[in-house]
């Protein structure tokens, strides 16, 4: 047998905190998991994530992004998604 992994970033440039409860939900509805594991993002040379990074500009529209650079703010974010609900919930 194989099984997928998913490979879910959190703090991606142009990625908000709503984003990431959007994420939540449809990681849960659509699916059906609950992430253990989200990577915060981590800029690396030569991609265009890390060029949005930097200069919070869309490389494909030359539109203003918005990227989140605050540390605890990004860690927010992954939280979010891997926030445990209570089985009374």
């Amino acid at each position: 047998k194989q099984f997928l992994t998913y490979y879910l970033i959190a703090a991606h440039p142009g990625c908000r905190e709503e984003d990431m409860h959007r994420l939540k939900e449809y990681t849960s509805k659509e699916l059906k998991l609950n992430p253990e594991q989200v990577q915060v993002f981590t800029p690396t040379p030569s991609t265009n994530s890390t060029l949005m990074y930097y200069t919070e500009i869309d490389p494909f529209t030359g539109k203003a992004i918005f990227v989140e650079k605050n540390l605890k703010k990004k860690g927010r974010q992954k939280e979010i998604v891997v926030e445990k609900k209570s089985k009374f919930q």
